[in-house]
């Protein structure tokens, strides 16, 4: 009985754990795809290079390494957002589609050429773990998801109860009017993808301690992480939080009973059939929101 219980609060734990990463991953998205209406297939490869930031910089106090490593996000995500996908947003989307994957080979690429395609690892800045009865876990991992949910309130506070907030929302609305009330396209385009670059680093760089640091780490995110924004509605912020929950928990429920290979491709094929059957997604916002932008 004790060990059930262990077990059912191991599994618990692990929910809350994954699906804050996911979470943070799925807004940056849903910021993206909201705003700029871009598929932005490089985000698994900018979280990776959060996590490359972290083994660059891993002689540094880890609250250090973790604020140079958001400037960097902010830095490459406007050199990203003004170099390159500016000229390709009236192309279409297959152009966008192409210039973003051609942005992720290249930070792969680039990574490889740097720290070779060995695994990387960083420790733990703390050490310590939770005990509950025979039951223990993380210290970083609990600190860390706690922080995630920390953050992602006060940036659905800052979206929907702020003025900025507006501005962000009347221009996901209606670019051309925002526009025309004063909103500059440009400048918001920047800096939502700046903010959103720079939150997909920061999730690569807070579990960089828990992981195998390679090219590729980022790739395990993607999938969920672009599920999760698109079951969400589109130009919704809060529903690829609340997706990312959702897909995470369908896919803990798959583990308790199958392999984690066929767990995958359940849950892939289950959200596959989602997105055709309701194309348009769910509008998962409180009522407050929704009076504020209708």
């Amino acid at each position: 009985m004790a060990l059930a219980m262990s077990g059912w609060v191991q599994i618990l734990f692990d929910f809350v754990w994954v699906s804050a990463s996911l979470a943070l991953v799925a807004f940056s998205l849903g910021l993206i795809l909201g705003e700029l209406k871009i598929v932005n297939i490089a985000q698994g490869d900018l979280m990776m290079v959060g996590a490359y930031s972290m083994y660059a910089l891993r002689d540094l106090p880890f609250v250090v390494a973790l604020v140079v490593t958001v400037v960097v996000g902010l830095v490459l995500g406007l050199i990203l957002e003004r170099g390159v996908l500016r000229w390709v947003y009236d192309k279409g989307f297959m152009a966008t589609l192409l210039a973003s994957w051609g942005v992720g080979t290249v930070l792969e690429q680039g990574v490889a050429a740097i720290f070779t395609v060995s695994q990387k690892g960083i420790d733990s800045p703390l050490k310590g773990q939770l005990t509950i009865g025979d039951f223990s876990y993380p210290t970083y991992r609990i600190v860390v998801a706690l922080g995630i949910v920390t953050l992602l309130t006060g940036l659905l506070l800052l979206v929907y109860r702020t003025s900025i907030g507006l501005r962000l929302r009347a221009s996901i609305d209606n670019v051309e009017m925002a526009a025309v009330l004063g909103i500059s396209p440009q400048r918001m385009f920047a800096t939502v993808f700046s903010v959103a670059t720079a939150l997909a680093v920061l999730a690569g760089a807070l579990i960089a301690p828990t992981i195998a640091i390679n090219p590729t780490l980022g790739l395990s995110f993607l999938a969920p992480a672009f599920f999760a924004a698109l079951i969400a509605k589109q130009g919704s912020l809060a529903g690829p939080v609340v997706g990312a929950m959702a897909v995470e928990l369908v896919f803990t429920l798959l583990q308790h009973w199958l392999n984690v290979t066929v767990a995958e491709s359940t849950l892939f094929g289950l959200l596959a059939l989602f997105i055709v059957l309701k194309p348009q997604g769910i509008t998962w916002t409180w009522k407050t929101a929704r009076k504020e932008t209708s």
